[in-house]
């Protein structure tokens, strides 16, 4: 997730550990960005030592609570950044639940592999163009009050 356009990064039907995906994950964004993410925002699965370690060299910010007994009394500051975060998180899940709801992610019956992966795919493209139409349609409104407002202007004389 990224300017609100879902990208699928991988998808799989083995029962494996999806947390060992996330260095590959993180080095791909550097290859398209060009810099590693500020922060990822990630499930608890991917807050696993290999990881933390991985995005602690590279000064990446990885969300949730910290491995290990919990603190008795959390600095505020930390405790912002984790409501933030959670927050953050939140758009993510919205945008799964939408592709589930209104784009027909949750309704895949596909019997073969491709053909699921390619229900998948469609689902996230039809995302992707919704989210780029309502994009135009606020430019398009904010483009509208401009030229309302044009006219307007012009009655007014410009002295240098």
């Amino acid at each position: 997730m990224a300017d609100g356009f879902a990208r699928l990064e991988r998808t799989s039907f083995d029962a494996y550990n999806e947390g060992e995906n996330l260095t590959a994950v993180i080095e791909r964004y550097r290859e398209r960005e060009g810099h590693y993410p500020e922060r990822v925002l990630a499930d608890r699965i991917y807050r696993n030592r290999a990881n933390l370690a991985y995005c602690g060299a590279r000064g990446i910010r990885i969300s949730g609570k910290p491995l290990g007994r919990p603190r008795r009394d959390p600095d505020g500051a930390q405790r912002r950044r984790g409501r933030a975060d959670a927050v953050d998180r939140i758009e993510v899940e919205r945008k799964f639940s939408h592709a589930k709801g209104s784009f027909g992610l949750g309704l895949i019956r596909a019997r073969l592999k491709g053909t699921s992966k390619t229900s998948i795919a469609l689902s996230i493209i039809a995302l992707n163009i919704s989210h780029i139409g309502r994009v135009l349609r606020a430019l398009s409104s904010k483009l509208s009050t401009f030229w309302e407002f044009l006219p307007k202007i012009r009655k007014f004389a410009i002295v240098q």
